[in-house]
């Protein structure tokens, strides 16, 4: 039996790398899923047609998450394509790669509203459901290795993941009691196109970090998703508050 039959998932900013990676993974392991996109509805769109061909149900929504009725919109839009929700991937993010003395309040703020208030509140609404329905629930937030580690320009991404992180050890404890588990899956230097066009003037330094790591090479978005199935599986169900680090060993040195 796969890992996931019977499982509905929703996976924001599921159309590309990291995101799209753990949806196409969960229906592998026999997930029906739902995706967001902020503004690429054809990948989302290729996305689903090849989970619809593993014979998933599966839909998508294009959204903004800064937008009053977001959340409302997205779990109304999941559940009518899925009937009902057992596991979220908070996945969706953005990183302004903007040097502390030139941030501004408005692109510090969408960060924030992106990266950690749109998550906060997917969770609270998903579990509101769970606890509502007496049925379990796994929630996973994808954080960040930079959350507790330094990168230039990036002092805003690792404020929101550094929360992001907290949010999870906090709902976790406070949704423990009614089988609502809350993970973090932290990633790497990881070779997304997110990541290759932040370093598109100067590729050689993105190879250069890949092979100082100790594993020698970037990861890769599949390089994810199978710890995102074990989080979203019966496998972890007594693992909750907790964090898988997948960085090639970034955080070792």
């Amino acid at each position: 039996m796969a890992r996931l039959d019977g499982k509905r998932c929703l996976v924001t900013g599921g159309a590309n790398g990291i995101g799209r990676a753990i949806a196409e993974a969960f229906a592998v392991e026999g997930g029906d899923v739902f995706i967001t996109s902020r503004a690429d509805p054809a990948a989302a769109a290729a996305v689903c047609a090849g989970i619809a061909g593993m014979g998933r149900q599966t839909g998508f929504l294009v959204m903004e998450a800064e937008t009053p009725d977001a959340v409302e919109s997205l779990f109304t839009a999941a559940q009518a394509c899925l009937g009902r929700i057992d596991v979220l991937v908070n996945n969706a993010a953005t990183a302004a790669r903007t040097p502390f003395l030139e941030m501004s309040e408005a692109e510090y703020d969408r960060t924030m509203t992106v990266n950690l208030r749109f998550p906060f509140f997917t969770t609270q609404r998903f579990a509101r459901t769970c606890v509502a329905d007496g049925r379990p629930g796994s929630v996973i937030n994808v954080a960040s290795v930079s959350a507790t580690k330094a990168i230039s320009r990036l002092s805003a991404y690792q404020c929101s993941k550094a929360g992001l992180v907290m949010l999870t050890r906090g709902a976790a404890y406070e949704l423990a009691p009614w089988g609502v588990r809350v993970n973090t899956l932290s990633p790497g230097l990881t070779a997304t196109k997110g990541n290759a066009d932040q370093w598109r003037d100067n590729p050689v330094l993105w190879q250069e970090r890949g092979r100082d790591l100790p594993l020698g090479r970037a990861g890769t978005p599949a390089d994810m998703a199978g710890a995102a199935v074990f989080l979203a599986c019966d496998q972890s169900a007594w693992m909750t508050g907790g964090e898988i680090v997948v960085d090639g060993g970034d955080s070792v040195i």
